[in-house]
């Protein structure tokens, strides 16, 4: 049996590789985590406990001994600061624990997680990138609208999920965004009908396995419908980002179509993905690969095998009966799920 701890299971991200932990048809015995007992992630999980935040001082020290308490294989989690944290004290993390924890170095992270720094990256090592400037920079903002136009695109260097971002349609609005901290300022890459998100997976020698490109549907920064689709223009930009990004395992790339029909990217999410769920389904197993490649020694190459197809998601229940949720609020641990009813 292999052990499995996934972080940040309250999230979107994490409760899509739970999804795709359960299909991989592997002897599994899920250890979920997260800082609320009201996370639902933690009642799909085998056993369940609640930790503490990435940033608290002690959070390694927890992450170490949980893991050789419940001798935990391998780590995953889709949530940024977690897998920032860990990065970063991973000499700590693997000094302390034979478990394993896969992923990009801390300076890649960074650049992934700062939406400035990733134009920058994309602009220094001859990728497609969107037209941008920093904020606030009141020069550069009206000289990047004289050359784009409007509207332009008002994003937070660290933000996610659509959260703070301002549309500036005239120079009025321009006017009132160049004084913005903490800012990055784009051009307007196509519409929301021209935009996809590309799952890439690199094994242990750097070399790229894969990629899936779907075409999205967003609502409030999630995807709610995806589908397969061939795009070789897409693929060969992905492969282009990979190649030079060399990233540790998964990586997600967002694009859009600008109108000279050019794949840009404009996000880079270093980890696994809100769609990873969907990605399983369709062929492009991820999650299994990462547990057959580090834990189990295994070649990977079958678990990528895409076919086509569509996703919606949509709304679900789950339904406890009895005292799970307050026996995990009093005692922060439940050693066994099945004791309890679900549905």
């Amino acid at each position: 049996m292999i052990n499995v701890l996934v972080l940040g299971v309250g999230g979107n991200v994490s409760q899509g590789i739970l999804k795709a932990l359960r299909k991989t048809g592997l002897d599994l015995h899920i250890v979920g985590a997260c800082i609320s007992p009201l996370s639902t992630g933690l009642y799909m999980c085998d056993e369940a406990c609640i930790s503490p935040y990435a940033n608290e001082e002690g959070f390694i020290d927890w992450l170490v001994q949980l893991c050789n308490d419940k001798k935990i294989d391998i780590v995953l989690t889709g949530v940024e600061e977690n897998i920032r944290r860990i990065a970063k004290d991973i000499d700590a993390f693997r000094a302390g624990t034979e478990a394993i924890f896969v992923s990009s170095t801390y300076e890649q992270l960074l650049i992934g997680q700062d939406k400035l720094r990733t134009c920058k990256w994309l602009k220094e090592n001859g990728c497609n990138y969107p037209a941008f400037c920093e904020l606030p920079d009141k020069a550069g903002a009206y000289k990047l609208a004289e050359e784009k136009g409007y509207p332009l695109i008002a994003k937070p260097v660290s933000g996610k999920s659509a959260q703070g971002i301002y549309v500036i349609h005239d120079e009025a609005e321009l006017a009132a965004a160049v004084w913005l901290e903490g800012y990055v300022l784009e051009e307007c890459l196509g519409t929301s009908k021209d935009e996809y998100t590309v799952g890439c997976y690199c094994n242990k020698e750097g070399q790229l396995m894969d990629v899936i490109v779907m075409h999205r549907d967003l609502k409030h920064g999630t995807t709610i419908h995806a589908r397969v689709v061939e795009n070789e223009a897409i693929r060969a930009e992905a492969e282009k980002i990979c190649k030079a990004y060399k990233p540790g395992g998964p990586m997600n790339i967002q694009m859009r179509i600008d109108k000279d029909g050019r794949p840009v990217c404009f996000e880079m999410n270093v980890r696994f993905s809100g769609t990873t769920a969907m990605r399983a389904n369709f062929g492009f197993c991820d999650v299994e690969a990462m547990i057959r490649e580090y834990v189990l020694g295994e070649k990977v190459d079958g678990c990528f095998h895409v076919r086509p197809g569509e996703a919606f998601r949509f709304d679900e229940e789950m339904y406890i009966f009895g005292d799970a949720v307050q026996d995990m609020t009093e005692k922060h641990c439940i050693p066994d799920m099945s004791v309890y009813e679900m549905h």
